[in-house]
């Protein structure tokens, strides 16, 4: 279950339209609850914003609707109980498949703490079977347990390739950063035909379709971004080196971890024909001018400072720390290296 605390005047709700249409038909959500409180359900259709509020009442909460798609909804449980000035009361966010049929909550309290389920619904009792069968593994290293979680994702897609909970798990869970197109791929083909042509199936192949332009093997899309001092600094100025192009960002705590063993693979290899071109996410000229100093990063660093950078867009970057590697011939050969993998890709493709 996914859950999250905010500070109630501070909501800025903004959901995924992840929908599949269907006959209309009516819902009921219903649960039990200890304490009073407000409980909102919201959530997107055709680009409306829907709104269902109800109370606790005689320790239960009940709400009732019609809904003519299967989406992703987010329920909003904001506690009846504040201070005289309205402050230190927290609101909780909790996320759940809205579809005709009797929704349960087997306690409010429990989810608000992140240990309840919502049920009786295909899509909520399927997100909950995945849901557990992720939390069975426990006790292995990261990277082991990573691929143990990848690996139900990918059999629950393949036996459920009818449900929306298999195409936002392609989405979200396989695809994060720029991901294995070998593997995506034959993934979502393999989908329904109703899902493929969902408004999140069709936004899914719109993304195939721009990864497949930055895949290992594939030419580097040219650009240009203004460097710190706002000079515009074109890809294409480094044709000639082994450049990596890292997108990063100064809030991104990820990206910040990685900074070091950036800065010691650079020094190891700016003697040979290597260097880095990074470009910020950030939208504030000064925190990105910040980290740069904070981080020692010597090598170029450029951003239009936009909220929807223009390099990233082009690039199909969805998550941040991610990069490409480039030789000089202008073709990219690696892709979302970090860490070891990073290092060991370097050390291949430069001193062999």
């Amino acid at each position: 279950m996914q859950f999250k605390k905010i500070s109630i005047g501070f909501i800025i709700a903004s959901f995924p339209v992840i929908s599949l249409a269907q006959v209309g038909n009516s819902y009921t959500l219903q649960g039990k609850a200890d304490k009073p409180a407000t409980v909102t359900l919201q959530y997107n259709v055709n680009g409306n914003t829907i709104q269902n509020k109800g109370e606790v009442k005689n320790g239960e909460i009940r709400l009732t609707g019609t809904i003519d798609t299967k989406v992703e909804a987010s329920l909003l449980v904001s506690p009846s109980t504040v201070g005289s000035d309205g402050a230190g009361a927290m609101a909780t966010i909790i996320h759940l498949w809205l579809e005709p049929g009797n929704i349960s909550i087997n306690s409010l309290d429990s989810l608000q703490k992140g240990h309840g389920v919502f049920s009786g619904t295909t899509l909520n009792d399927e997100s909950n079977a995945l849901a557990k069968e992720k939390q069975s593994i426990t006790g292995l290293p990261d990277k082991a347990h990573d691929e143990d979680i990848k690996a139900i994702v990918i059999k629950f897609i393949k036996t459920h390739p009818a449900s929306l909970v298999s195409l936002t798990e392609l989405n979200i869970s396989l695809s994060r950063g720029i991901p294995d197109l070998e593997l995506v791929e034959p993934l979502f083909n393999g989908l329904s035909a109703d899902l493929k042509g969902s408004p999140l199936g069709l936004e899914y192949q719109k993304k195939l379709i721009k990864w497949r332009t930055v895949d290992v093997g594939a030419i580097a899309p040219d650009f240009i971004q203004p460097d710190q001092n706002g000079k515009p600094v074109k890809l294409s100025d480094y044709k000639g080196k082994y450049l990596l192009v890292d997108f990063w960002a100064s809030w991104c705590h990820p990206c910040r971890d990685e900074n070091p063993n950036l800065v010691k693979q650079y020094e190891l290899y700016k003697g040979k024909n290597f260097t880095i071109l990074s470009i910020s996410l950030d939208e504030r000229r000064q925190d990105w001018l910040k980290a740069i100093k904070e981080d020692g990063l010597p090598w170029k660093q450029v951003s239009d400072l936009k909220k929807n950078n223009q390099a990233r867009a082009k690039y199909g970057v969805q998550s941040i720390p991610d990069n490409f590697l480039i030789n000089p011939e202008g073709e990219i050969i690696g892709k979302s290296l970090r860490g070891e993998d990073l290092n060991k890709k370097l050390k291949e493709v430069i001193e062999n």
